[in-house]
């Protein structure tokens, strides 16, 4: 008996282990010969398998309507009946048939996928899934990367090809990969970094064809199936689908966006900020002047392996947790710095929450970040250890519906002093923003210009430990977000590069911040 018979032969009869079905299905798939005598086999066992009464009694709809009288004086003709053997027959194939198909075949492709040469592997990965369409394949940093359909879900994947190609993708994303050479994007959104032996490398999407000649580009495709194409730095050559439509070069700091009806290109504004490029934070005069000033905490909200860590850079340790909420895309952004946490609002329900860190203590209290600012809903939260029901001791955000920068010290008596913005936070644009309590005063800056400025008597000693991120905190123990007026305080946009600090720092302090990134990275740094 040959090896395909014996398996055959088990398999019909039940008895065959999971490696024996997955070899049973390589014969089927690779041999037309014995998909023919499988299909036979099937058939007959099919056939048995009815005359044995293994499938029942197959009651014929007409015959049952005609003996329930519905169909009145239409009788069902002899020869139909003689096809009752035939359809139960055919039902048996199906479902044996069926069933192999269903379960060996898909155990095939996963055999196949795992067997096939690989063109890259996984070299970084921060949260969320990234699988093998079709196939229960789930992989992980280190893995290689083969010819194959993928999903990325809720991270960020940053993918090396043998040709020393970078390029990474943002969820969600659907993508396949042709060659080292070649990556169809059907959804989502990815940066490439192009090295000269990897020149001609090909990102194909619905609409258009982007072909490399050394650069770094990213290019998205929305839910809609509408394609953009940005460079960063180089030459990009964009073929669209359009048969009117010639090839175009785009160089360095070009866009081009693809209509997907005429497939004509309309040049608009390169956008860097929307696509992160790199899982590194740089080195820069700025990182190094928070720490010259010896925060308490300091969030640079650099990426971190599980995507959901907020990790403390001032050397404490008080690391945070970070909540996605209903978004479906990465909780980080590019930032005014390396990266920045992504927020999306009330509606995207996403904030961060450290459960402790130190507090003031002696009446002297400064907090910095950058911050942008897509909208600004009701009470929008950049950083608050303040919450209904406890005592805490600052508010640092957007005042009500109207938007102003404000910032609220609950002083040492209990009583509360705010200092407000004369004017609403401008959106769409990174601004550097600082409030600083030097035991006389609370001043807030924005763009390293004091704006406001109020007396304060002391500062409380808070009863509440976290501190809240984006959203307004709740008084109770799983430190979740709650508040009685009905505002939840979400923030609409990105936080970077947060610090607070238990003593007054100067204004030049400040202005020497703000000014910092202009300054560019350090020239130690690598």
């Amino acid at each position: 008996m040959s090896e395909f018979e014996r398996l055959l032969s088990g398999f019909l009869d039940e008895g065959l282990s999971a490696e024996e079905r997955e070899r049973l299905a390589e014969l089927i798939e690779s041999n037309g010969e014995y998909r023919a005598r499988y299909l036979e086999h099937c058939s007959l066992h099919a056939a048995l398998a009815w005359e044995h009464g293994a499938l029942g009694e197959m009651e014929n709809p007409f015959e049952a309507e005609t003996s329930r009288g519905n169909l009145g004086p239409f009788r069902v003709p002899i020869k139909f009946r003689r096809w009752k053997r035939s359809l139960a027959w055919a039902a048996g194939f199906a479902l044996v048939a069926g069933f192999v198909w269903q379960i060996a075949i898909p155990a095939v492709r996963t055999s196949q996928w795992q067997s096939s040469e690989a063109i890259g592997s996984i070299v970084r990965m921060a949260g969320g899934e990234l699988r093998v369409s079709k196939l229960a394949i789930q992989l992980e940093q280190g893995d290689s990367i083969k010819v194959g359909e993928y999903e990325l879900t809720g991270g960020i994947v940053q993918v090396v090809f043998n040709n020393e190609v970078h390029v990474l993708i943002e969820a969600p994303a659907r993508f396949s990969l042709e060659t080292s050479k070649q990556l169809l994007l059907s959804e989502g959104r990815l940066s490439a970094n192009v090295p000269p032996q990897g020149v001609g490398f090909t990102v194909q999407t619905p609409s258009v064809e982007v072909v490399d000649y050394g650069t770094e580009f990213g290019v998205e495709v929305d839910a809609m199936q509408r394609s953009e194409v940005h460079v960063f730095e180089g030459e990009v050559e964009v073929k669209t689908q359009g048969a009117f439509v010639e090839p175009v070069r785009l160089v360095t700091d070009q866009a081009t966006r693809v209509d997907t009806t005429t497939g004509e290109l309309s040049g608009i504004a390169v956008e860097p900020q929307r696509f992160l490029r790199s899982f590194e934070e740089p080195m820069l005069y700025y990182s190094q002047g928070v720490r010259s000033l010896n925060p308490a905490v300091y969030y640079r909200m650099a990426v971190s392996d599980d995507g959901l860590t907020l990790l403390d850079r001032s050397g404490g340790g008080f690391d945070g947790r970070i909540e996605t909420g209903m978004m479906e895309r990465s909780a980080f952004a590019p930032g005014r710095i390396g990266k920045a946490l992504r927020l999306e609002g009330p509606s995207g329900m996403a904030f961060a929450m450290v459960p402790d860190y130190p507090k003031a203590t002696n009446d002297r209290i400064s907090v910095v970040a950058w911050v942008y600012a897509e909208s600004r809903p009701t009470w929008a939260s950049i950083a608050k250890n303040w919450t209904f029901g406890e005592t805490g001791q600052f508010h640092f955000g957007l005042r009500r519906h109207e938007g102003e920068l404000e910032v609220q010290i609950r002083e040492s008596d209990g009583s509360v002093a705010q200092v407000v913005d004369s004017e609403p936070l401008p959106l769409n644009e990174w601004h550097h923003v600082a409030f600083v309590a030097d035991g006389e005063f609370v001043r807030l800056y924005r763009d390293g210009v004091e704006v406001a400025v109020e007396r304060y008597d002391g500062l409380v000693t808070p009863s509440y430990p976290a501190l809240g991120i984006g959203v307004k905190p709740h008084e109770s123990e799983n430190r979740r977000p709650s508040d009685s007026s009905g505002s939840l305080g979400f923030w609409d946009g990105r936080i970077d590069e947060l610090a607070i600090f238990n003593h007054a720092l100067a204004a030049q302090d400040i202005e020497r911040l703000y000014q910092a990134p202009k300054k560019g990275r350090l020239l130690s740094a690598r």
